[in-house]
């Protein structure tokens, strides 16, 4: 098993061969962090929360952490790592639920209408689709076997109260797939920041930030 180092506390992150994590999830922790600097983010939920990258991305923020992250892992392995991080850094606010987002009892020990944050980092690609990973754990980190991405954002709706936040990375070609399924779920687009890859000028994934319940109005950017 090894360990990645981060922030200023120098916090402990484990992680494994087949739960580890990319560049994307960095830049949702950094994307997602944003929203504490506003002073009012306490509950904040991490949805297909993997090794626990993105709540580990929040403790190490410039900003005070929330109050309580909850943090939704289906995969045994996963969960249990980021058990591991959550007691070796003594971060006690940070709780690892291990079930299944699209059950209303997993969802229910975190509280319809609970959170003012939702982040998710879901599965990037159909199942079935293209050229899948060789192991069981890395289809279903990129390939949508356990939940779907309108999965995710039903999950997201649910726990956001009026007026919250949910903040997701997805691959670009997915782009009008996130932003109707939002809409139908109220949760209205408000921020889309398109990431390119390498030096090409075309995008290669997006964050996005929905409000729900919001206005509509969207602001597009790009990240170099």
């Amino acid at each position: 098993m090894d360990c990645e180092i981060f922030g200023a506390g120098n916090i402990r992150l484990f992680i494994s061969k087949e739960h580890r994590f990319g560049t994307d999830s960095l830049l949702l922790g950094e994307y997602a962090a944003k929203a504490f600097g506003r002073g009012s983010v306490r509950v904040v939920c991490d949805l297909c929360s993997g090794c626990g990258i993105i709540p580990v991305t929040l403790c190490s923020a410039n900003f005070k952490p929330p109050k309580k992250i909850f943090a939704v892992e289906a995969r045994e392995e996963a969960a249990d790592l980021l058990r591991r991080t959550v007691g070796e850094n003594k971060l006690g606010f940070i709780e690892v639920i291990r079930g299944d987002l699209r059950s209303d009892e997993t969802l229910a020990e975190i509280g319809r209408g609970s959170a003012d944050l939702v982040t998710a980092n879901p599965p990037y690609y159909p199942a079935k689709s293209g050229r899948e990973r060789s192991s069981e754990a890395q289809r279903a980190a990129r390939y949508e076997t356990l939940c779907t991405v309108g999965d995710v954002i039903g999950a997201a709706a649910f726990l956001l109260k009026f007026g919250g936040e949910f903040k997701m990375c997805m691959t670009a070609e997915r782009l009008t797939d996130c932003v109707c399924l939002m809409r139908e779920r109220g949760l209205e687009p408000k921020e889309i920041v398109f990431i390119p890859y390498g030096k090409s000028k075309a995008a290669r994934l997006f964050l996005i930030s929905g409000k729900k319940g919001g206005k509509p109005g969207v602001k597009t950017v790009w990240r170099w």
